[in-house]
């Protein structure tokens, strides 16, 4: 029993490792991608040419895009290029698209800098004690020594 489990997680990992297809992802996420592969290659596309391997987090305001070389030379524009080898070797990028922009991309191995943009994404500042997109500022718990504000049924 135990070794069919293995050999089922052992599955579902190696299937997790393959990339997924460019041709899949809808305009949105082309998008998105095409504009990680330009910021990517820009910055970390030395010699070889940076393309779309995975997509390792969608939700509706974050979305992690994993880049990695090629064995195509560098080349401007970049671009997602289909006749492109994607290479499982040094540098693999990590671009975040956060509410709407690009955030600079990072190395992989960065993982540290990564969950902490993923988190900042995820978990925006409150602004004077009030999440931006949340109900409405008179509905907010005060804060002590605050001063209460609203409608007199509600205070």
């Amino acid at each position: 029993m135990r070794g069919m489990l293995f050999l089922f997680s052992v599955l579902f990992l190696l299937e997790l490792t393959k990339g997924q297809k460019y041709e899949d992802l809808n305009e949105r996420e082309r998008g998105i991608v095409d504009e990680a592969i330009k910021k990517a290659n820009d910055v970390y596309g030395k010699d070889k040419h940076l393309d779309f391997y995975t997509i390792i987090q969608r939700t509706k305001s974050v979305m992690n895009v994993i880049l990695r070389p090629t064995s195509c030379a560098k080349k401007t524009p970049s671009v997602h290029r289909e006749e492109c080898k994607i290479h499982n070797k040094a540098p693999q990028v990590s671009c975040i698209h956060c509410n709407g922009s690009m955030k600079p991309c990072l190395l992989l191995r960065q993982k540290e800098e990564i969950k902490i943009r993923l988190n900042e994404c995820q978990n925006p500042p409150l602004v004077n004690g009030h999440i931006p997109g949340a109900s409405h500022v008179l509905y907010q718990k005060r804060e002590k020594n605050q001063q209460e504000i609203g409608c007199s049924g509600c205070v």
